[in-house]
C-alpha cells in the first residue's frame, strides 16, 4: 500500500489541478483556442510536468481540452454547428428524463432541489461567478437524478461536461443569471404540481440562451457564419 502512496499523492494534485484549470475556463478566464503551455503551467501550481500532463489529460477525457501532437494543449474551440449538436442532442435527453421522472416527486426530494435553489440564488445575488457554477451543476445533477436512469443521468452530464467552457458566455450578464434562477424555480414549482407538460416546456427553454449567447460570441471573436471549421 506505501508503494502507491506517491501515486496516489500525484493523483490528487493532478485532480486539483485539472479542476482548478476547468474552473478558470468555466468562468470565461481561459478562452477557445488559447494555449496551455505546460512550463507556464508548472509555474502557476508550483509543480512539475508529470502532475501538469496528467491534469490536461483528465481534461482532453471531458472533453474540455484539446491536445495536438508536438504542439501542445489548448482549450477546446467548440464551432457553433458542434455547440448547436451537442445541445440538440442534450434537449432531447433532458426532455426524455423529464418525461420519464416519477411523479409525484417525494418532499424530501423536492426540500434538497429547493435548499439548493436557495444557494444557488444566494451565489447569484452576491455575484459569486464560481458558486453559481457549482449551484447550478448541483441543482441539474439533483434535477435529473430523479428520473432513476443510471445511463441517462451518466449522459446527460457527459454532454453538460463537454461544452462546460461555453458556460461563461450564457451568464455573461444579469438578466441571463435571473432568467436561469427563474426557470430552476419553475421546475419546482412544477415538479410540487405534478406538471409534467410544463417541465418538459421549461428543460427545453432552459437551454437555449446558453448556445445563443456563446454563437453570437463566437461570431464576434472569430467571424464567419459560425460553421465547422
Amino acid at each position: 500500500m506505501r508503494a502507491l502512496e506517491p501515486h496516489l499523492r500525484r493523483l490528487s494534485l493532478a485532480s486539483q489541478i485539472a479542476r482548478k484549470l476547468e474552473e478558470e475556463i468555466v468562468l470565461g478566464r481561459r478562452h477557445p483556442r488559447e494555449r496551455l503551455i505546460e512550463q507556464d503551467l508548472c509555474e502557476q501550481f508550483r509543480t512539475h510536468r508529470g502532475d501538469v500532463r496528467l491534469a490536461l489529460f483528465e481534461l482532453e477525457r471531458k472533453g474540455i481540452v484539446h491536445r495536438i501532437p508536438n504542439r501542445g494543449a489548448m482549450v477546446r474551440d467548440l464551432s457553433p454547428d458542434e455547440v448547436s449538436s451537442i445541445y440538440d442532442v442534450r434537449e432531447e435527453l433532458e426532455v426524455m428524463a423529464m418525461r420519464i421522472l416519477p411523479l409525484p416527486v417525494p418532499p424530501k426530494a423536492l426540500a434538497v432541489l429547493e435548499k439548493l435553489q436557495r444557494r444557488h440564488s444566494d451565489a447569484v445575488d452576491a455575484g459569486d461567478s464560481l458558486a453559481v457554477h457549482y449551484g447550478n451543476v448541483q441543482f441539474h445533477r439533483e434535477l435529473f437524478g430523479l428520473c432513476g436512469n443510471p445511463c441517462l443521468i451518466e449522459t446527460i452530464e457527459h454532454l453538460a461536461q463537454r461544452v462546460s467552457s461555453i458556460r461563461s458566455y450564457a451568464h455573461a450578464h444579469a438578466g441571463a443569471l435571473a432568467n436561469s434562477r427563474r426557470d430552476h424555480a419553475e421546475m419546482i414549482a412544477a415538479l410540487r404540481d405534478r406538471r409534467r407538460d410544463d417541465l418538459i416546456t421549461l428543460a427545453r427553454r432552459h437551454l437555449k440562451p446558453a448556445v445563443e449567447a456563446y454563437i453570437l460570441a463566437y461570431r464576434q471573436r472569430f467571424g464567419g457564419a459560425g460553421g465547422d471549421r
